[in-house]
């Protein structure tokens, strides 16, 4: 019995570690965020891939909480309701943020085609799949 109470305390300590990480993260992404508008766009890169991260990591632990019968069981349905509210509302966010920016890269990358102006990154993909056919038929022809 004292050992489960043990680990169940040293459970609720990991849980209040975690709270500071989390605590210490929304600091240190709303100082990063107070000088975005500086950010060059490989910066904001970077940052979005940093924030994407994190809340991937945020989403896996969540997951693994609802996984986990022993936490469940300190969980509510109010509590589960308050969860499914925000986790509807960012859903629908996001995914109305990926219409939006997906449309307008294939807007875009239409009206960049249109105009001739092809991205020096694609031609230097073209320029390598190329020399990779060229050398797949060469063997070939072996």
């Amino acid at each position: 019995m004292v050992s489960d109470v043990s680990r169940l305390v040293a459970q609720l300590n990991s849980l209040s570690e975690w709270i500071e990480m989390q605590k210490a993260t929304i600091e240190t992404f709303k100082e990063i965020n107070s000088t975005i508008s500086e950010a060059d766009r490989l910066t904001l890169v970077l940052l979005i891939r940093k924030a994407f991260d994190h809340i991937l990591k945020t989403i896996r632990e969540f997951d693994k909480w609802l996984e986990n019968p022993l936490v469940l069981s300190y969980i509510d349905k109010e509590m589960l309701q308050e969860v499914w509210s925000a986790v509807f509302r960012l859903l629908i966010e996001l995914l109305e943020l990926d219409i939006k920016h997906t449309a307008s890269v294939r807007d875009n990358a239409i009206k960049m085609l249109k105009s001739g102006k092809i991205p020096p990154i694609i031609m230097e993909f073209r320029r390598v799949r190329a020399e990779e056919e060229e050398s797949r038929e060469a063997v070939r022809r072996l």
